[in-house]
């Protein structure tokens, strides 16, 4: 018989970018500030996971000349129930309408993720949400 590990949530995390280089951090039902919030070596890794995501989308739309609306990258995390002890999966919504057309909104997201460092970096499975009515 597996040991079975007990299903645990974290986050989410919260990256906000308003257009001007700088990202703020808050953690669940926190206000931003300009560190990511104190917890857990994994709160951290979300937090980093989702400034990557936001300083990607950053890149990505300078590259192709588009001005990004301001936004925020939610992050959270589900512990697996097996070992070893790892994040079985990771959420990323992004929230905002980063430009006012939605193809390219898609597609900036879409690059933003295949050059984040971070994302690329873990083993697990990550999902990635665009939600434009934030």
């Amino acid at each position: 018989m597996g040991i079975r590990i007990k299903p645990r949530s974290f986050g989410p995390i919260s990256v906000r970018s308003n257009g001007d280089g700088v990202l703020l951090y808050a953690g669940q039902d926190e206000d931003f500030a300009a560190v990511p919030p104190h917890g857990t070596p994994v709160d951290l890794l979300l937090a980093s996971l989702g400034a990557c995501i936001a300083k990607s989308l950053e890149i990505v739309a300078e590259q192709r000349n588009q001005r990004l609306s301001p936004f925020s990258v939610e992050v959270a995390g589900k512990k697996a129930t097996d070992l070893p002890n790892r994040l079985g999966s990771v959420d990323i919504r992004v929230v905002g309408r980063l430009t006012d057309d939605a193809d390219i909104s898609t597609e900036l997201l879409r690059h933003a993720k295949s050059i984040c460092t971070i994302s690329n970096t873990l083993n697990c499975t990550i999902s990635l949400d665009l939600d434009r009515s934030g």
